[in-house]
């Protein structure tokens, strides 16, 4: 067990840039893979003896270092995931910076007790241009999933996913999918719902939702501004179709067996933002309640409620089927990224150039103009020396939050404390961090085990996914 004397000023290492500030770390010695977990406390008198502000008590989890999963052909610029239909198999999918897309299929090491494994189970090309963002969700067909890729290229293209289980020759089950082209989302022709021809830029983000009916809504926001709602899996869409427009249904019907159909959005806020939007939620509290039914918690703002964050400042609240604007919070920082809490309605964190996350409330009461004004903007203490590009929240402990950053460091915090517990070199010197995804227990597979750890003690492993411009994605245990 660790004194409390450990506590210490963060010092130059070997792993880390000569120009680290003065947060203070946990150490350890080179060869003590993890940090010890019971009974370490921040005390009053540790506190004082290490000129330390006493904050809270917070219990120091522990993290391994990071391992090398997998190499890929370029820049990791984004990370997702998803369970399928039947909550039994989790999906991480990557995408690089030479427009593929790679699916693994995640699963619990047979030796180890709670941490994962990734199988690589698909390897596909999406577009001609880097890929920039990344969504997933489950299909109506349990062995089905939508995937949603954004290139730099300007498309915005939807694709499934469909696997199959089978029992290789010595009894273990492998999985095996293919990767096929849905349609792409194009913009309506200029003047219709809002948008124009100018209005076609790069999309930056993009976040699923599944209605009470199952169908699935895709908001995307793009780099002018606008924010995008499309209806993805709706085939109905010929039946609205004016008479002089049926005379092509022949040939509609052709492109969409080969996968080239054109997904019109059911809604556009052509002016969102005043600049790029570069983060978009629909609240991920709401959506794990609704994937697992919990009727202990009210979910009926998912779908209609979102979530978004832009380099204009702003923090904004958005009810999509009355396009109308609920709320509006306004920073001092452009927003890099943004992540949702899924412990508690409308808690987001941020991430900003200034090396600073942020955390807002917008759990407030939005038929009051005043009430706005008791929306807190809690600061930690800056931590990270370069442009912080993505923040995740745990889904197992309810106070805890990652970071990653292009000084290519990825940084956990307890947010009943200003400075991080942990600072992990991530990625070689000079190399940056682009993208984060945090996940509970791989055999955390229902609502009732990830609320036994939604307590903000944890009690399980958790693993965070990173990757960045070393062109490997890398696995953290915690």
């Amino acid at each position: 067990m660790r004194s409390s004397s450990a506590i210490e000023k963060e010092e130059k290492s070997s792993s880390s840039s000569s120009d680290d500030d003065d947060a203070i770390e946990l150490k350890c010695n080179p060869d003590d893979v993890f940090l010890p977990i019971d009974k370490q406390w921040f005390t009053e008198s540790s506190c004082r003896r290490s000129k330390v502000k006493e904050e809270f008590v917070i219990e120091i989890v522990r993290v391994q270092l990071p391992t090398y999963d997998e190499t890929l052909p370029d820049w990791v610029s984004c990370l997702s995931a998803c369970s399928d239909g039947s909550n039994k198999n989790t999906f991480v999918l990557s995408g690089c910076y030479d427009g593929s897309i790679n699916a693994y299929k995640r699963e619990q090491r047979d030796d180890e007790d709670g941490t994962s494994l990734l199988t690589k189970v698909n390897f596909a090309k999406s577009g001609t241009g880097p890929i920039k963002a990344i969504a997933a969700t489950n299909h109506t067909d349990e062995n089905k999933l939508w995937i949603a890729s954004a290139s730099l290229d300007h498309s915005l293209n939807i694709h499934t996913y469909e696997y199959s289980n089978k029992a290789n020759k010595k009894g273990n089950s492998t999985c095996n999918g293919t990767l096929q082209s849905y349609g792409q989302c194009v913009q309506a022709d200029a003047g219709d719902l809002g948008a124009s021809t100018s209005d076609n830029a790069f999309t930056t983000s993009l976040d699923f939702a599944t209605k009470s009916d199952n169908s699935k809504l895709l908001a995307s926001g793009n780099g002018n501004g606008m924010i995008s709602i499309w209806n993805i899996d709706n085939d109905d869409d010929d039946s609205a179709e004016v008479s002089d427009k049926k005379r092509q249904k022949a040939s509609d019907n052709k492109k969409k067996k080969s996968g080239n159909r054109e997904i019109v959005p059911i809604v556009n806020l052509a002016n969102a933002h005043s600049q790029l939007v570069s983060g978009l939620s629909w609240g991920n509290h709401n959506k794990q309640c609704h994937q697992f039914n919990n009727s202990d918690n009210d979910s009926s703002n998912y779908g209609t409620h979102l979530i978004s964050g832009s380099w204009d400042h702003s923090i904004k609240l958005w009810d999509v089927e009355k396009q109308n604007c609920l709320l509006t919070l306004n920073g001092a920082r452009v927003v890099s990224c943004l992540d949702t809490s899924y412990h508690s309605e409308g808690v987001v964190a941020t991430g900003h150039p200034d090396c600073t996350i942020r955390l807002w409330d917008l759990r407030v009461n939005t038929n009051s103009k005043q009430s706005a004004l008791i929306v807190s903007d809690n600061t930690f203490r800056p931590s990270h020396k370069a442009w912080v590009s993505n923040v995740q929240w745990s889904q197992s402990n309810a106070y805890q939050l990652s970071s990653t950053s292009h000084d290519g460091t990825i940084k956990v915090w307890d947010i009943r404390s200003s400075i991080p517990l942990h600072t992990i070199r991530t990625f070689p010197k000079e190399e940056k961090g682009l993208s984060l995804l945090w996940l509970p227990s791989a055999s955390t597979t229902s609502s009732s085990s990830t609320q036994e750890n939604n307590n903000g003690k944890g009690g399980c492993h958790s693993t965070i996914y990173a990757g960045g411009t070393d062109c490997i994605m890398k696995r953290l245990e915690v």
